[in-house]
């Protein structure tokens, strides 16, 4: 089995991602607050107050990095930094990845999208479905089941 070829994406998450982690965080808050208010005695209406600094939260913590995020043939880097990279979730038109760097440093997640790739998406998909060549074969030389 041969290597995916090489491939780089920039990786910017869409608005759209930042704008659904910004609605979840408000919907956290007020909840959390209507729960509060509620077992308080005060009524759970309360809680609407806090849907936007939970907003507001979400929004300012919510994915925002760039990356770049390169195959080698070999290895996988983010930003330079190698590591391993696992897909989480495929919508087909988008990825949630895991980044987990080779150094032990902080798990980053990547949202690559068809939109922002481009022409090289296709290649993307390839290089992080196939897999390096070594990794088909287990312990007993047999290959895989399932990439």
């Amino acid at each position: 089995m041969r290597a995916a070829p090489a491939v780089r994406v920039t990786v910017q998450p869409p608005a759209a991602a930042r704008a659904a982690v910004a609605l979840l965080g408000g919907l956290a808050l007020a909840s959390a607050v209507a729960w509060g208010a509620g077992h308080a005695g005060i009524g759970a209406a309360w809680g609407l107050a806090g849907l936007l600094p939970g907003a507001a939260a979400g929004w300012a913590w919510g994915p925002k990095r760039r990356c770049e995020l390169a195959w080698d043939g070999q290895q996988w880097h983010c930003d330079g930094t190698p590591g391993q990279v696992a897909v989480q979730l495929d919508f087909h038109a988008g990825l949630l990845l895991r980044f987990v760097p080779q150094s032990g440093g902080r798990v980053r997640w990547l949202l690559p999208h068809r939109a922002a790739a481009g022409a090289h998406w296709h290649a993307l998909r390839v290089a992080l479905f196939a897999g390096r060549p070594e990794a088909a074969a287990d312990a007993a030389g047999q290959p895989p089941l399932t990439p």
